[in-house]
């Protein structure tokens, strides 16, 4: 093999290294660099949101109020245990539906991500770091861009009927929006 025909190998090679080095970067970093940082757990956060009457428990509630027979279905009683299996399949749907790919986790002070989404730290608007210190937010999903609000606020934001109708058809809520509807979410 001449000198010639071994280059675009070694090429090949080291690009296919480099790409793994990157990928294993991407989620061993991560877990090295959070391991000593204590995580809530599901159970704690359904806890903590019943003793404070959050706006997603307060939400939580009404939904069993005005869906009786599918929130009995689905979820039984409304207590921290039936919060807590909400949220995780809250979860589930947020990586199952790629959600995390334009409501980005990702806290950047750049884009004037303070003019479209509040100043960082301050009360709904952006979410504090410590709030993403829990089971939930792992493996860590970077996202590409935050194109929408970072929705761990939208339930202080808007009420159950508005998130019901923008899961539905999100251009009847959000006019020029590029999100998609999730009709089957509402299919029997």
């Amino acid at each position: 093999m001449g000198k010639m025909e071994r280059f675009p190998f070694v090429v090949l090679v080291a690009g296919l290294g480099f790409f793994l080095f990157a990928d294993f970067i991407s989620w061993a970093l991560p877990m090295f660099v959070l391991k000593d940082i204590p995580m809530k757990k599901v159970s704690d956060l359904a806890a903590e949101a019943k003793a404070k009457n959050t706006s997603a428990w307060a939400d939580f509630q009404r939904l069993a109020q005005y869906y009786p027979e599918q929130f009995k279905k689905y979820y039984g009683e409304v207590n921290e245990k039936s919060f807590a299996k909400a949220l995780e399949i809250g979860h589930h749907w947020y990586v199952a539906e790629g959600c995390w790919n334009c409501h980005s986790q990702m806290i950047r002070p750049v884009s004037n991500e303070t003019l479209r989404f509040g100043i960082p730290g301050v009360s709904n608007t952006v979410s504090y770091p410590s709030e993403y210190q829990n089971e939930l937010q792992a493996p860590v999903l970077w996202g590409t861009k935050r194109i929408g609000p970072d929705l761990i606020r939208e339930a202080a934001v808007h009420n159950v009927d508005w998130q019901v109708a923008h899961l539905y058809n999100p251009a009847s809520t959000s006019p020029g929006t590029n999100m998609p509807g999730y009709p089957w979410y509402f299919e029997k």
